[in-house]
């Protein structure tokens, strides 16, 4: 009966009835595949009707079927790892078949992680490339981190004082702080002040900081800084003050005699995209691109797009003399996490003090279907008397990807060099 439903669906698809049954290949990109992603998605693609629902439940019998096929002797061999994986893929498909009956969006969602586990062990264990540059000749692997990712988060940089010693919190305490800082955040309140009103720039609505926070399996983070334990920066050093002072003196001192004079952020040059990649007021998004022997991020913001080449191991970067305002990066693999190592960094993109000494790597874990953990590793020893960490979970994302024309209308910075030259002119 399992095949006959499995073998309905393929002919519907255009298959020939008369041929043999379908090869693994076959299964996962004909029927695993797609009828996976219509569970994985669930949230953002639910059903309208019944006959939505009616049509995912003909999707998933097929998956059902796909699976048992699986199980097969002829598919195992008496492969007991594989008929293991493949029970896997049968329980998930049976829980989703049963929610899918009830309607049950929530025990879906709460699905994805069991589903996506099953794909990932079975291609860890019979397809040892998986999620890893393959060897010459070798079959090409997933595109583990493809996709459009969600990285915004009310979680602050810095632990608040109100959770010291306290590396989470509870479901209550996320949800009151997440709508605590929303409401705060609110730039519509219209203060008193005229001059304030027009400093908050925009209205609320042009903002897009984000409403919960920063979750890694179950766990609610009160800080992106994992470590130190106490999720605060560590200290500068004696060095890095100095040169902070004396760049402060410097602004203060000719604070527009030139565009050069002004931020990155403010020349629509560089801020937020990294790297590392942080939160910010709005644009939080990056669509990644894996390809064989490169990554491609491609962060929303300035529509910075950083190619990294992957390498099977660790590469020497780029001679000392070769500085790049994104430094030097070079991706491997460790498991199932790509990490990306960047030096050879100019003092020019100043990352919270750090200057042209910076080591950076970045670790990009695909935890489930649907998150992505972007880890970072901040070591600059002139800069700062230790290394820090932070941890910021993205989420999978069918929003686009638009362009930030920055430029575009913006009077800004004409202004303040001209505001400058006008005062200028008055104290002659």
């Amino acid at each position: 009966m399992r095949w006959t439903v499995l073998a309905l669906v393929l002919v519907a698809g255009g298959a020939n009835p008369a041929a043999q049954p379908p090869s693994i290949s076959d299964l996962m990109v004909k029927t695993i595949y797609p009828a996976s992603d219509a569970i994985f998605y669930i949230d953002t693609r639910t059903p309208s009707d019944a006959a939505a629902w009616r049509a995912l439940e003909r999707q998933t019998e097929t998956l059902a079927a796909a699976a048992a096929e699986l199980m097969q002797p002829g598919r195992a061999r008496g492969r007991d790892q594989w008929t293991a994986d493949a029970r896997l893929l049968v329980d998930a498909a049976a829980s989703a078949l049963a929610a899918i009956r009830r309607h049950d969006v929530a025990a879906l969602g709460a699905l994805n992680d069991a589903l996506y586990q099953s794909c990932v062990q079975c291609h860890q264990h019979y397809r040892p490339g998986y999620g890893q540059r393959r060897a010459a000749g070798g079959e090409a692997p997933p595109a583990a981190l493809d996709g459009t990712w969600n990285f915004s988060t009310v979680t602050p940089l810095e632990r608040p004082a109100e959770f010291a010693g306290r590396a989470t919190m509870t479901d209550a305490e996320a949800r009151a702080y997440a709508a605590r800082v929303v409401d705060q955040r609110n730039v519509d309140r219209r203060p008193e002040s005229r001059d304030a009103d027009v400093a908050a720039a925009y209205n609320d609505a042009w903002y897009d900081r984000g409403v919960g926070v920063a979750t890694v399996r179950g766990r609610h983070q009160t800080s992106l800084i994992v470590d130190p334990p106490d999720g605060r920066l560590p200290a500068q050093t004696p060095d890095a003050m100095q040169k902070a002072a004396a760049r402060a003196a410097e602004r203060r001192q000719h604070p527009a005699d030139g565009p050069e004079d002004r931020s990155l952020g403010e020349r629509c040059l560089s801020f937020n995209a990294g790297p590392p990649m942080m939160t910010g007021p709005y644009n939080n998004y990056v669509q990644i691109f894996q390809r064989e022997n490169e990554l491609v991020i491609f962060n929303e913001m300035i529509h910075d797009a950083r190619v990294v080449p992957i390498d099977r191991t660790p590469q020497a970067h780029a001679p000392a003399a070769i500085r790049r305002w994104q430094g030097d990066s070079r991706a491997h693999w460790e498991g199932a996490t790509l990490v990306v190592d960047t030096t050879n960094f100019t003092d020019k993109t100043s990352f919270r003090g750090t200057d042209e000494q910076l080591h950076l790597v970045e670790r990009f874990t695909r935890i489930d279907a649907g998150t992505l953990l972007y880890e970072f590793t901040v070591d600059d020893p002139s800069a700062f008397t230790r290394p820090w960490t932070v941890s910021l979970p993205m989420t999978r994302s069918d929003d686009r990807v638009y362009e930030y024309a920055c430029h575009e209308g913006n009077y800004a910075l004409a202004n303040i060099l001209s505001g400058a030259r006008d005062e200028e002119r008055r104290r002659r």
